[in-house]
């Protein structure tokens, strides 16, 4: 027997998920029995609105036909008090919205929602079909506070008050953001985003794997951008729903199948895009669940996440090996562009080709030159030509060892001239002293303690001298101080030692 394709197989639990089971076809009639009934109430609700909104001085006169009862000593059926009080519930309320405590959240295999709604001293039931749970963007749980919206109503078969819920939201300030919040410390912390668990993506890909709804506009433009650059790669498509309650299981699922195919399937893709096109920040939740980030951090495929468009960011964007901006990005990113194959190839196939064609022809002129040489007719001839060639590669290594020689020469004179004119005697030999005083070098007149001697250090040797005071006088504005006026004028020490 041949082997099952893949996409049959992958999309096989979506076909059984959405067939009901014989188990659940009662239950799935009497929620279509309820629906219905509650379809045509809401629109009669409407109506009685509508009729009520008329007037605002004084209630709305009942006629014959409607379900609002009689005087008080009338006699009434149980349908007859549970449709007046459904008219009257939906007519007083309509549209609300309540908060409070999930309990008994159950979903039947029709797809439709049953759970109550609690607080400290009541509780409500409610129901929300199946078309409905697409804006549940996260996993109910018993003991969660949610906010529900939807129309207030009476189930007339029970008899008990209930609400038929279109929308479930997590209750309290932020709390979608604390909760993704929360979710991307944890796998941060565990290393999920880690830049060294990330993988390169193969560089021609010849199956790229999708999960995606198989009807959306993210899959056409994957598959448009795709055929424009790489028309080689395959696509293997897993649809699943991108949005409402069931979406993270599906998606977990799709890469979990993926990932488990061997490496051996002729359908296991090279490189995986999981994603979908933009919607608000609740139609995109399901990318932000736990369980799919954790399989797609588990998957033994490369992955690129791309999820709604460049502004938003999901956790899977941060668990997988490549983070793209919309779908059609992420096809750019997973095939390479045919167009600048193309191109490169020839660049290559060029620059291969000129060198080999250049070699050919020389190698050809010097087989050519050679065929006609005498050299071969004659070796001694060869031999004189070799040791001509010897003697001036001699005399090249000659010139080329005396100017080496120079060069060396010419350095180490500019190296000794520099260190001449860096030698700190150098300004003794033109008749400068050092003056030193306690072994200090003397670099101003006002350092100089007039009690203690200096010494004068000379090129050839070192004298001591003493300071002789100033003597007072007094200058004119005029006059200039000749040099005996000078301050802090030196005398040779009257020790005869020192004079000698």
């Amino acid at each position: 027997m041949s082997e099952p394709d893949l996409f049959s197989v992958l999309s096989s639990e979506d076909e059984d998920s959405e067939r009901p089971s014989n188990q659940d076809a009662s239950s799935q009639d009497v929620s279509s029995q309820h629906e219905k009934a509650s379809s045509a109430s809401a629109s009669s609700g409407e109506t009685d609105r509508e009729d009520s909104a008329g007037s605002t001085t004084a209630p709305a006169v009942p006629d014959s036909s409607s379900n609002v009862l009689p005087q008080r000593d009338t006699v009434h059926t149980v349908t007859e008090l549970t449709h007046a009080l459904k008219d009257t519930v939906e007519s007083t309320f309509g549209d609300v919205t309540v908060e409070g405590e999930l309990s008994n959240f159950k979903r039947a295999a029709s797809g439709h929602c049953y759970f109550t709604i609690k607080d400290d001293d009541a509780q409500l039931r409610c129901v929300m079909w199946r078309y409905h749970t697409r804006h549940i963007y996260f996993t109910p749980e018993d003991g969660q506070q949610v906010r529900c919206t939807g129309e207030a109503t009476v189930y007339p078969a029970r008899g008990q008050l209930q609400l038929m819920a279109t929308s479930m939201r997590q209750a309290g300030h932020g709390a979608q953001q604390a909760a993704y919040e929360r979710l991307k410390r944890t796998l941060k912390a565990e290393g999920l985003f880690a830049a060294d668990r990330k993988r390169p993506l193969p560089a021609f890909p010849s199956r790229v794997g999708v999960i995606t709804s198989g009807d959306g506009a993210a899959i056409e433009d994957i598959r448009t951008v795709l055929a424009r650059r790489y028309p080689l790669a395959d696509v293997v498509l897993r649809p699943v729903p991108v949005q409402g309650i069931d979406a993270p299981q599906a998606i977990a699922d799709a890469i979990g199948a993926f990932s488990a195919l061997p490496a051996a399937h002729p359908q296991r893709p090279d490189v995986l895009i999981v994603g979908r096109g933009g919607g608000s920040a609740e139609d995109l939740w399901a990318f932000n669940d736990e369980q799919v980030a954790r399989q797609l951090a588990a998957c033994t495929i490369p992955t690129i996440s791309a999820v709604g468009h460049e502004t938003d960011t999901s956790i899977t964007d941060f668990v997988a090996d490549r983070q793209a901006a919309t779908p059609s990005m992420a096809a750019e990113i997973a095939v390479p562009d045919q167009q600048a194959l193309r191109s490169r190839i020839r660049t290559l196939h060029d620059r291969l080709r000129s060198p080999l064609a250049e070699r050919l022809r020389r190698h050809r002129r010097t087989v050519e030159r050679l065929r006609n040489a005498r050299a071969l007719h004659t070796p001694r001839y060869q031999l004189d030509q070799h040791r001509q060639h010897l003697d001036h590669v001699i005399e090249r290594l000659t010139r080329s060892m005396a100017a080496r020689v120079d060069r060396l020469r010419t350095r180490a004179e500019t190296a000794q001239q520099r260190l001449q004119s860096a030698n700190p005697r150098r300004p003794m030999q033109q008749g400068f002293a050092l003056v030193t005083q306690n072994g200090t070098p003397v670099t101003s007149a006002s350092d100089l303690n007039d009690d203690q001697p200096v010494v004068l250090r000379f090129q050839d040797g070192m004298r001591q001298a003493r300071l002789v005071p100033d003597a007072p006088t007094q200058e004119t504005p005029s006059q200039e101080a000749s040099p005996q006026e000078l301050p802090h004028r030196s005398a040779p020490d009257a020790d005869p030692s020192a004079a000698g």
